[in-house]
């Protein structure tokens, strides 16, 4: 498991998944950048995901409007419901 975190830590580095993350979003080579900053974030929160779990710290997940912490032991434990948005999100984006 660990040489896979390894890997999957030096493509994100590399920015091959940004790039493609990239290309899938803009279906183009003109997202690039927004792939970067995309592998970025998924960078940053598996290595926050990592060190909470060395630190035997919970973790918060949100599922269908609900905000769980969930111990290391894996129980999970109802923080709060979360209200739905009433906000209509485009389906298609212009990146300009």
């Amino acid at each position: 498991m660990e040489n896979e975190e390894e890997l999957l830590e030096s493509l994100i580095l590399g920015g091959i998944i940004g790039v493609a993350l990239g290309a899938i979003i803009t279906k183009d080579k003109s997202g690039t950048g927004l792939g970067a900053i995309a592998g970025a974030a998924i960078l940053a929160s598996f290595r926050a995901n990592e060190r909470a779990k060395k630190l035997n710290l919970p973790m918060l997940v949100e599922e269908d409007n609900i905000l769980y912490q969930i111990e290391k032991d894996g129980t999970k434990k109802v923080i709060k419901e979360i209200p739905k948005s009433s906000v209509k999100i485009k389906s298609h984006f212009t990146i300009n």
